[in-house]
């Protein structure tokens, strides 16, 4: 009987936490067709829990817990790790798997003295966010960023031994006394450093055999991709390259060289649907769009779905003006 009442004090106890709690169920809408309303909610409380281990949870809503601090915790990571998952037990390992490493992410920030820059450099990183992404999760006035590719954001970052965490202009950065743009070249070199998978295959794209280079790697591969004349020169023409950034874990490439100038156009026409595919169905996109990539800077490239299917594509005016000079 003892028993009995304790468990019912347990769970009063639980449900009175939660109900103090504005708690909302309200799947974020990358995962509205990937996971059920029921694994959400499950996902939802086993995290709120484990949060409150550690900081007074306020709220959850649209996939992010915030807490009395100012604390802020994205489910987004997690929901991609777990939306497959059908067995609650190892459901609920997975959520203190991840919550235990970011609270330890976390510690380990406050002892390496996020003030000092000798102590932090090593672990400079890049990511690249698009810019909806971006406004809605980060402050930007207590970000560094710069923009790399039309409609996105590349951000500098901690890469930690357990997670990733931008560098906070008002809590770190200002504290270092360096210029941004050096922070951004080195943030670069590590990336370069990293081990990435390079292959380039020549593919049948409507008749013509067009080569097509890819580089992955589930992390860096997007951020690496912004440096190819430092870390793959043999993916890069005369006349530069058309890159796609899809998500961060795989670009797709097609030199632009003399003898072959306008393999590009088929490129992009041939994979538009794959890349749309590669940008829609990660839990970290980039952009659907094509880039131009010469002398180290990124242009959009303007690409036209017409009603009937066709695709037109509308190069650069600086890349059309080189086109110009090879005839």
């Amino acid at each position: 009987m003892l028993l009995k009442k304790v468990i019912i004090l347990s769970t009063t106890i639980l449900f009175l936490g939660l109900s103090a709690q504005k708690i909302s169920y309200d799947i974020p809408e990358l995962f509205k067709n990937e996971i059920s309303d029921k694994k959400y909610k499950t996902i939802a409380n086993l995290s709120v829990r484990e949060v409150s281990k550690r900081e007074k949870v306020v709220s959850l809503d649209d996939g992010i817990i915030k807490t009395e601090s100012g604390f802020q915790a994205g489910l987004d990571n997690l929901l991609s790790k777990s939306k497959n998952e059908n067995d609650d037990k190892v459901l609920a390992a997975i959520v203190k798997e991840h919550f235990d490493g970011l609270f330890d992410s976390i510690d380990f920030s406050k002892s390496l003295d996020l003030k000092n820059y000798n102590k932090v450099e090593e672990y400079l990183s890049l990511r690249i966010y698009p810019e909806e992404y971006f406004e809605e999760y980060f402050k930007p006035e207590n970000a560094v960023f710069r923009k790399d590719l039309e409609g996105t954001v590349t951000m500098l970052m901690l890469d930690l031994p357990t997670a990733f965490t931008n560098v906070q202009r008002k809590e770190m950065f200002d504290f270092w006394k360096k210029d941004e743009k050096e922070l951004f070249a080195i943030a670069q070199q590590n990336i370069n450093k990293q081990t990435v998978t390079k292959l380039t295959q020549e593919i049948d794209l409507g008749g013509s055999k067009i080569e097509i280079s890819f580089i992955e790697n589930e992390t860096y591969a997007g951020s690496y991709g912004l440096d190819l004349l430092n870390n793959s020169k043999d993916f890069v023409g005369e006349l530069g390259s058309v890159v796609a950034f899809p998500n961060k874990g795989i670009i797709n490439i097609c030199k632009i060289t003399k003898e072959k100038p306008v393999d590009f156009v088929r490129f992009i026409q041939g994979t538009k649907g794959l890349i749309r595919k590669f940008h829609d169905e990660h839990p970290y996109p980039i952009s659907s769009d094509f880039f131009w990539y010469y002398d180290g800077k990124f242009t959009k490239i303007m690409v036209i779905e017409n009603p009937n299917g066709n695709i037109d594509v509308v190069s650069p005016h600086e890349l059309t003006q080189l086109l110009v000079k090879l005839k």
